[in-house]
């Protein structure tokens, strides 16, 4: 009896350490721990930490994986998962996959599942029907709700033989046309540049010349000449360019102040400049 009771206990004793690690699995899941934990990878990163946490490890390796497994224990961001009808009633006979991996193939133990950071896939299934939901987690988000609601809310069913009324789509509004209001400011723009140009040029006319007589009080072949003829030819310039806006800016009034539209109707417009000997302008032309 005595025999036999000893090799009982071997036998017991062999058992124990048959699922102890070696110093190089030690070693080698505390790399692959801090490797998985700077690949973002916690979920995995953790179970190695605690691996090599045991006791059969050397004391050194223990108490580094089980600091870091205690450090993620608290950066382990997870997810509640829950399912409900139209009605709000919860569906616990729901399938759940997290980007594709089967997690849990009912919701009725209410436990928080571990995912790492990032973006997840989430598909909820329930009677052959699938609902899916993304979400961005941070680390330290703990408990985040993900719910998947099937049907449509109660209520908002209609009732046999009847239909539901679409609504009235609003009626579009007349526009002004596209272009007018540019042809009526950039007019404007165009007057007052030319009429600055113009009366800047009439103040080089030498003091010695009149505009009004066109003569200038000065010897024949003197500067204020030419300086007087230079002045008052852009000066002309000028009042051609400001009578070039200001027909533009009353045009672009005209135009957009009568021609609204509706939005169905095809339009296509254009504004081209040109110039000649005698003078120049803006040749307006399109459809609307």
């Amino acid at each position: 009896m005595k025999r036999l009771f000893v090799i009982a206990i071997l036998a017991c004793s062999t058992a124990v350490y048959a699922g102890e690690l070696s110093k190089d699995e030690c070693v080698d899941a505390h790399g692959r721990g801090q490797d998985a934990k700077e690949q973002g990878k916690l979920t995995l990163a953790r179970k190695l930490f605690l691996t090599c946490a045991q006791s059969s490890c050397p004391q050194l390796v223990a108490n580094d994986c089980a600091r870091f497994a205690d450090d993620l224990g608290r950066m382990q961001p997870s997810v509640s998962l829950s399912a409900r009808d139209g009605g709000g009633n919860d569906l616990p006979d729901t399938s759940v996959y997290i980007d594709d991996a089967l997690v849990v193939t009912r919701l009725d133990d209410g436990r928080p599942h571990d995912v790492d950071p990032g973006k997840h896939v989430i598909r909820f299934t329930n009677s052959g029907h699938d609902q899916v939901v993304t979400i961005v987690i941070g680390a330290g988000e703990q408990g985040r709700s993900v719910a998947a609601v099937f049907g449509p809310p109660k209520g908002t069913a209609t009732l046999p033989g009847s239909h539901a009324s679409a609504p009235t789509p609003e009626k579009p509004q007349d526009t002004h046309p596209t272009g007018s209001k540019a042809l009526m400011l950039g007019g404007i723009a165009v007057t007052v540049a030319g009429a600055a140009f113009g009366v800047f040029e009439l103040t080089r006319v030498p003091s010695q010349c009149s505009i009004s007589t066109n003569q200038c009080a000065a010897a024949p072949g003197d500067q204020v000449f030419s300086d007087a003829q230079s002045a008052v030819h852009l000066a002309n310039i000028g009042w051609i360019v400001t009578g070039v806006g200001l027909a533009a800016a009353v045009g672009g009034s005209i135009w957009y102040f009568t021609g609204a539209k509706h939005p169905d109707t095809k339009e296509h417009f254009a504004i081209a400049p040109y110039a000649t000997p005698d003078g120049g302008g803006f040749a307006v032309g399109g459809a609307w």
